[in-house]
């Protein structure tokens, strides 16, 4: 190419119109960032303005506490958090009351999701990831991660391959609170199918009675320590080969986090604080690659580990409760409301 002359490309770069001045970083606290659709929040999360957000706040809320108690401090601390699963970044926009955007990365599978992300909230590190691991983020480089109903989603291999994951990129010390599906869905599943038989199922109920075709085996299954996986999709990348119900016993938490490196802190039971358990799992100094050990592990019996949820989840209403009570009581309300509307 000789001198001065240029691409069609270079010249539809150059003659593209040129900002006024440049985009400024998030700052919820100053300015409040703009929602994506309503229908977009519904398909991610199934709740949408008040109430996802009152859960966000509240999902935050109790795994900051769990992180100075028990992890590497208050969030407020730390440099480096993960979303994992981020969506639209519901839990990121509450994040960011107490983490600045650059301490941030919103994870997820779904580009048009970080795009949104990218747009809406900039300055967070929105990165985009495969189904399955590795991600390009550093050995130990992240302090703490959250994922909130992303692993109550994910099949067996997926889960493990992503415990593992987080096994490599989280520091000695360092957090995750995830939640899961507990042995409650199964009374769910087994009321969709009550209704479906009764004939007066909706289409939510209609989809989830035939989450498991044998519910008694299922329940077994759990019961014997095996995650329970039912594959349904989750739309557009999110394919039935990783996507779908998991069902998550204790047991399995332990053995195949423990793989990973981490230990079981704290782990409250569904409909406690969340429609789903969660699990706050602290990374010890050592970490050996779930290659490098078997998930046959003799583990504690499931009993046990129930018993410690029950204590738990005592404690938790003790300490946290009275400050969650009223973000509860105002999601209740909220549903009510929209309920009525409809």
């Amino acid at each position: 190419m000789s001198q001065g002359k240029f691409s069609e490309q270079v010249l539809a770069f150059a003659h593209a119109p040129s900002l006024d001045e440049l985009p400024e970083v998030v700052d919820v606290k100053r300015s409040v960032p703009v929602n994506p659709p309503e229908q977009t929040q519904m398909k991610f999360v199934g709740l949408s303005y008040e109430a996802a957000y009152a859960e966000a706040e509240s999902f935050v809320a109790v795994a900051d506490q769990f992180a100075a108690k028990h992890g590497p401090g208050s969030f407020a601390d730390l440099s480096h958090i993960v979303d994992f699963g981020s969506g639209w970044g519901r839990i990121t926009r509450t994040l960011l009351l107490r983490v600045a955007p650059t301490k941030l990365h919103a994870v997820d599978v779904d580009s048009e999701m970080t795009a949104l992300v990218n747009t809406t909230l900039p300055g967070v590190n929105a990165l985009t990831v495969a189904p399955q691991p590795p991600t390009v983020l550093g050995h130990a480089s992240i302090d703490a991660g959250l994922a909130f109903s992303v692993f109550s989603h994910l099949s067996g291999p997926a889960h493990e391959a992503w415990a593992e994951e987080f096994g490599r990129i989280v520091a000695p010390g360092g957090a995750v609170a995830i939640t899961v599906l507990d042995t409650s869905f199964f009374a769910k599943v087994a009321g969709a199918q009550a209704a479906v038989r009764a004939g007066n199922a909706d289409a939510f109920a209609s989809a989830l009675s035939t989450t498991f075709a044998d519910l008694d085996a299922a329940q077994s299954g759990y019961a014997a320590g095996e995650i329970q996986y039912a594959g349904s999709g989750g739309g557009e990348i999110r394919t039935g080969d990783y996507y779908g119900w998991a069902v998550a016993p204790p047991a399995y938490i332990e053995r195949v986090w423990g793989a990973a490196g981490f230990r079981i802190v704290e782990w409250v039971p569904a409909e406690t604080l969340f429609p789903q358990a969660l699990v706050f799992l602290v990374r010890g100094d050592q970490a050996t690659p779930m290659s490098a050990r078997s998930l046959t592990q003799r583990a504690r019996p499931a009993g046990s580990i129930q018993t410690t949820a029950r204590r738990v989840a005592g404690k938790v209403r003790r300490e946290i409760g009275p400050r969650l009570g009223g973000l509860r009581r105002r999601l209740r309300d909220v549903l009510d409301e929209r309920a009525k509307k409809r």
